[in-house]
């Protein structure tokens, strides 16, 4: 049985798709790992088409990735497919169809919060439908936040942490800075693992797949 992880937030700018690529190459260091585009942007499939066409990449991280954003029905179908050890949805900010069928789906939803008071505040309404479907016993998923885009040598993760206390879900440890490396390795068609394996972005998401999954075996 694969374990799917949905990566979600209604609003955009939070750092899903980075997770959601970068988490994977963690991951797929000892897994089988398949990823969702279910954006309608497309992030995550461009980046595999253009990472395809470059042949001076050595592509060392194993992840498949589907060839176009996929659509509800796509998604829903996913739990017939135990093909991957893990699943990874980067869900899109706006398609509310295609976020309800990614959480029915899944085991456990990472939602990304910046350090920023207007991104915590619109985490609400994300949290709000999850719990709807939850009230409803149509989505089963556990929840989690994710501090996302921290600004190193800042007190604004600190604050931010102390400020989602009120939204009621359990807060990872692992925080996803903001660094040279991981903005570099998007550049190139790389996960940052494939680009700087040493560096502490990639310790980063190494320290966040460890942590999905003692998450994963809590539940």
């Amino acid at each position: 049985m694969s374990h799917i992880i949905t990566i979600v937030n209604r609003k955009g700018g939070v750092g899903k798709s980075t997770i959601a690529l970068n988490l994977s190459a963690a991951l797929s260091k000892m897994h089988s790992v398949f990823i969702v585009d279910a954006d309608p942007q497309g992030t995550i499939s461009r980046w595999a088409a253009a990472r395809t066409r470059q042949q001076s990449i050595k592509i060392k991280d194993h992840i498949n990735v589907t060839p176009k954003p996929w659509m509800p029905e796509e998604i829903l179908k996913l739990t017939q497919q135990p093909k991957y050890d893990f699943t990874i949805i980067d869900c899109g900010p706006a398609n509310e169809k295609v976020v309800k069928s990614a959480l029915v789906v899944s085991k456990i939803a990472l939602i990304p919060i910046s350090p920023s008071p207007l991104d915590i505040d619109s985490a609400k309404s994300t949290i709000e439908l999850i719990q709807q479907g939850s009230s409803r016993g149509a989505i089963k998923t556990k929840t989690y936040l994710l501090i996302s885009k921290k600004i190193v040598g800042t007190n604004l993760a600190s604050d931010a942490r102390n400020a989602i206390q009120i939204l009621n879900l359990p807060i990872l440890k692992t925080e996803i800075s903001q660094r040279i490396a991981l903005c570099e390795s998007t550049i190139t068609g790389q996960t940052v693992l494939e680009y700087a394996p040493d560096s502490l972005a990639a310790q980063e998401f190494i320290s966040l797949a460890k942590e999905v999954i003692k998450c994963l075996k809590q539940n």
